[in-house]
């Protein structure tokens, strides 16, 4: 399978949102990141866990992994979208690091997700996978006021943060990494990170980055009383082998694998 293709454009917007025109805040995004203070402990705990058998930088304690045939069941392109469910607070007995995070598939796409340190104010963050400067957004939520809303799920009001990532053909061999944050204030997306980038299909659909959906990762042995989180409304769409992308989808259990459970109940 190639991408010898003729450049193609990403996909339409997520169908569990209306939305208008995008807009374009990497500016405003990175200028707040390069004053965000760098987590060295966070980055340490980064390297310390990195693991072949499971994503960085942490463990799994909840989530889904996509199967073989799904991870690689795509042309040109792939997106994934949810509304991840993220308190203020993880609550409980959290004393140190914990993400909710996933991929679209692609080897070297990116992670955007929402990163705790104990009962600290979270983060958003994305890690890019085909940089060697991985780490590159970083803003924490006191400055995501008009990104963070309420929905009403399984009897909670659960306060969510909507992310919106994906990895497509922009030419032979060359791709683009995209996250956007859904704008509650104007109804609509914004794009907070892009990076073009040369890489081949093979890079793309062999690698084990890019095989977890909606997971928890986690450095601690055994949680409790923790409010509750994840992610909901999870979605994806592909590209066929012509750049012709189809229509967004809810994740089906045919497609994912569920990881052993290692966190307590809430």
């Amino acid at each position: 399978m190639g991408t010898e293709s003729n450049p193609m454009g990403g996909p339409t917007p997520p169908q569990n949102r209306s939305s208008n025109t995008t807009e374009d805040h990497q500016s405003a995004f990175a200028a707040i990141s390069a004053k965000t203070p760098v987590d060295e402990a966070f980055r340490s705990a980064f390297l310390r866990n990195k693991l072949l058998t499971q994503p960085r930088p942490g463990g799994v304690g909840e989530g889904f992994f996509y199967t073989p045939g799904f991870k690689t069941n795509w042309g040109l392109g792939t997106s994934f979208s949810c509304d991840f469910v993220c308190p203020a607070s993880p609550g409980g007995n959290v004393n140190t690091w914990l993400y909710l995070t996933a991929t679209a598939r692609s080897g070297l796409g990116i992670e955007a997700f929402v990163s705790y340190n104990g009962q600290d104010t979270p983060h958003f963050r994305v890690f890019d996978w085909a940089r060697s400067d991985a780490w590159q957004t970083d803003i924490p939520f006191t400055l995501l006021a008009n990104y963070l809303s309420t929905i009403p799920a399984h009897g909670y009001q659960c306060p969510v943060l909507s992310v919106w990532n994906g990895t497509w053909s922009i030419g032979a061999n060359q791709y683009r990494n995209q996250a956007l944050l859904y704008n509650h204030a104007r109804g609509g997306w914004d794009l907070v990170y892009q990076y073009d980038y040369a890489a081949t299909d093979a890079q793309q659909k062999t690698a084990w980055m890019g095989s977890w959906a909606p997971i928890v990762e986690t450095f601690q042995s055994l949680y409790a009383e923790t409010n509750q989180m994840g992610a909901l409304g999870a979605q994806l769409v592909s590209s066929d082998n012509n750049g012709v992308w189809g229509s967004w989808g809810p994740l089906s259990p045919s497609n994912l694998m569920s990881q052993p459970i290692m966190w307590a109940s809430t």
